[in-house]
C-alpha cells in the first residue's frame, strides 16, 4: 500500500512539472544537450537518491521515444543500468511543440551518470542528455570537450571555455592540469610532456587563454590533454583539443628553367632569356616550418601585352609545378600566390625575357632549293614555280609571315610564299629578292640573279600574228614533232631549270 502511495506521489509530481518549471532552468544554456531537438527543464549535474523526475520539451511528437540510464563512473566505462522504450507522459503545448515527463526509479544505484533519451528511432539523430549523480557514492567530476577539435591561433590572445561539473556543485579550488604534445594528425609524435595553463575558474567550467606572443610552443599542431581534480582529489575524465599554432607566412622559394627567384613581393631581376616557343617549367617549394601544414597554391602570367591569364589544367606537372610555352616575345612574369591553412598570403613572382626568333627565307624551284647568291637560268615557258612556303619561324609565327618579292628595287608582288610568273615582264639577267617578315618586324631576306629568256614572257596578246619570228618559230617547232611522230620517237626531254651556285 506504502508502496502504491509513493507511485502515486511521483507521478503527481512529474504531471505538475508539465505546467511550470523553475525560472532559473529556463536560463540554463543546456550545455552538451546533445540533441536540439528536446530539451532538460533540469541543470547538468542534477542528483538523486530514489526517484529521478525530468521533465522538458520536444518539437517532436516524441510517439517513438527511448531513454536509457548509462553508468560512466569509470572513464572507459559505458554500462546501461536501466533503459524504457517510451516516456512518463508526452502532452501538445503548442504549435510543433510537446511538454513531456519521465520519471525513473534509481533507489539503489550509486553512478556517475548519464541519461540518453532518444526522440525517434532515427540513428543518425543525436539523443539528448542529462549528466547527473545517483545515490551516494561513485562520484566523480566531469569534464566536458570543448565545443571544437581544433582551435586556429595566430595572433593576439584566444579564450577556450570548458564546461565542468562536480558531486560538489561547485568547480571552486579545483585543479586544471594539462599535458601536450606536437600531433599534425592528431597522433602524438612523441610522449605528451606537462604544461602550464593559463586557467581561470568559473562558475561552471573554467576558461583557457592563450597569448599567442607569449606563448613559448613553436608553430605547428599541438594536442591538449586536460584534467581536473576538485577539492576532494576526485579526478575527472580527460578531454583533449588541438591548437594549430601557425603565427608566420610561408616562406616561398620560386624556380624556373631559366632562372630562380627567392621569396619576395617584388618582380625578381631578369637574368636570362628564352627563344619564343619554348617550354619553360615553373617549381615553387614551400615551407610553413612544421609537420602538417597545408596551402594552397595559384599559378598566374602576365603576358608582355600587360594580358593576366591563370594556368589551364593542362600545365599543371603537380600544385607546386606548372610549364607553358611563351609564343610572344617580350618580357613575361609568373605569378605565385601561396595561401596557408591560417589564412596567410605571400606573393612570389619571377620575370622573365622572351626573345622573337628571326624567320628563316627558304626558296625551292622546282624542289630544288636556291640559295642566297645563286644564278638561275629560267626554263622556256611558265611551267616553274619559285615557293617560299618553306621558309622557317616559330610555330606561332609561321602561319603569319608576310612574303614581299622584288625584281631589281621594284615590288613585283605583295604577299602570297609562291611568286607569280606573269610578274616577270621582263627579260634577260634580273635580280630578284624575297624579303620575309614574321609580326615581330624581324626580317630575313634571300637574293639570286634569273636569267630570264624571251620566251620564258608571256607576249601581249595579238602579238603573234604580228612578230614574224615567233610565227616561224612555232611552225618549225610543229613540223619537227610531226616529224617525231612519223619516227616512232618519243616526246623531247623537259625543259629544266639550271643554275649556277654562287662561288666562295
Amino acid at each position: 500500500m506504502r508502496g502504491q502511495l509513493r507511485i502515486g506521489a511521483v507521478l503527481l509530481v512529474a504531471f505538475m512539472f508539465i505546467g511550470s518549471h523553475p525560472a532559473a532552468a529556463q536560463e540554463d544554456p543546456h550545455w552538451l544537450s546533445g540533441s536540439d531537438q528536446l530539451v532538460f527543464y533540469q541543470e547538468q549535474g542534477l542528483t538523486a537518491n530514489q526517484t529521478l523526475s525530468l521533465n522538458g520539451t520536444s518539437n517532436q511528437a516524441l510517439q517513438e521515444a527511448s531513454w536509457a540510464l548509462v553508468n560512466i563512473t569509470l572513464f572507459d566505462q559505458y554500462e546501461v543500468i536501466t533503459s524504457g522504450d517510451y516516456l512518463s507522459s508526452v502532452i501538445p503545448s503548442g504549435e510543433q511543440r510537446w511538454s513531456w515527463t519521465l520519471v525513473i526509479d534509481v533507489e539503489g544505484i550509486d553512478c556517475t551518470c548519464v541519461l540518453e533519451v532518444h526522440p525517434s528511432p532515427d540513428p543518425d539523430q543525436q539523443p539528448a542528455l542529462l549528466h547527473t549523480y545517483l545515490g551516494e557514492s561513485g562520484h566523480r567530476p566531469l569534464l566536458m570537450p570543448p565545443s571544437e577539435n581544433t582551435y586556429l591561433l595566430t595572433q593576439d590572445v584566444m579564450d577556450i571555455g570548458f564546461d565542468a561539473l562536480t558531486p560538489l556543485g561547485t568547480v571552486n579550488g579545483s585543479v586544471i592540469t594539462a599535458h601536450v604534445c606536437e600531433a599534425p594528425n592528431d597522433v602524438c609524435l612523441v610522449e605528451a610532456t606537462p604544461f602550464n595553463l593559463d586557467a581561470r575558474m568559473e562558475k561552471e567550467g573554467f576558461h583557457v587563454m592563450f597569448n599567442a606572443t607569449a606563448l613559448d610552443l613553436p608553430d605547428g599542431f599541438w594536442k591538449f590533454e586536460l584534467e581536473m581534480e576538485d577539492l576532494m582529489l576526485r579526478p575527472s575524465n580527460p578531454v583533449s583539443f588541438l591548437l594549430h599554432l601557425d603565427r608566420q607566412a610561408p616562406v616561398v622559394s620560386l624556380s624556373n628553367s631559366i632562372a630562380s627567384a627567392e621569396t619576395s613581393d617584388q618582380p625578381s631581376s631578369m637574368s636570362n632569356s628564352v627563344v619564343e616557343d619554348t617550354e619553360v617549367l615553373f617549381t615553387a617549394v614551400v615551407s610553413d616550418g612544421y609537420a602538417g601544414e597545408s596551402e594552397v597554391l595559384t599559378w598566374s602570367k602576365v603576358s608582355p601585352s600587360g594580358v593576366q591569364t591563370a594556368f589551364d589544367n593542362t600545365s599543371y606537372v603537380s600544385d607546386a609545378s606548372v610549364f607553358f610555352v611563351p609564343t610572344e616575345a617580350g618580357e613575361w612574369t609568373v605569378s605565385l600566390l601561396v595561401r596557408d591553412s591560417a589564412g596567410h598570403l605571400i606573393r612570389t613572382t619571377t620575370s622573365f625575357l622572351v626573345v622573337n626568333a628571326d624567320p628563316v627565307a627558304v626558296i625551292t624551284l622546282d624542289g630544288l632549293t636556291v640559295s642566297d647568291g645563286d644564278q638561275l637560268t629560267m626554263p622556256t615557258g611558265t611551267g616553274w614555280s619559285l615557293n617560299a612556303s618553306q621558309s622557317m619561324d616559330t610555330t606561332q609565327d609561321q602561319k603569319m609571315l608576310l612574303f614581299k618579292w622584288y625584281l631589281g628595287e621594284e615590288l613585283i608582288q605583295n604577299g602570297g610564299s609562291v611568286l607569280d610568273p606573269t610578274t616577270l615582264t621582263t627579260t634577260g639577267e634580273q635580280t630578284l629578292r624575297l624579303v620575309v617578315t614574321d609580326d615581330d618586324g624581324a626580317q630575313s631576306e634571300l637574293t639570286f640573279t634569273m636569267l630570264i629568256p624571251a620566251q620564258s614572257v608571256d607576249a601581249p596578246e595579238g602579238s603573234l600574228g604580228g612578230n614574224l619570228f615567233t610565227f616561224v618559230f612555232v611552225g618549225l617547232v610543229s613540223v619537227a614533232l610531226y616529224l617525231l611522230v612519223k619516227m616512232g620517237a618519243g616526246p623531247p626531254q623537259e625543259s629544266l631549270p639550271k643554275w649556277q651556285s654562287k662561288k666562295e
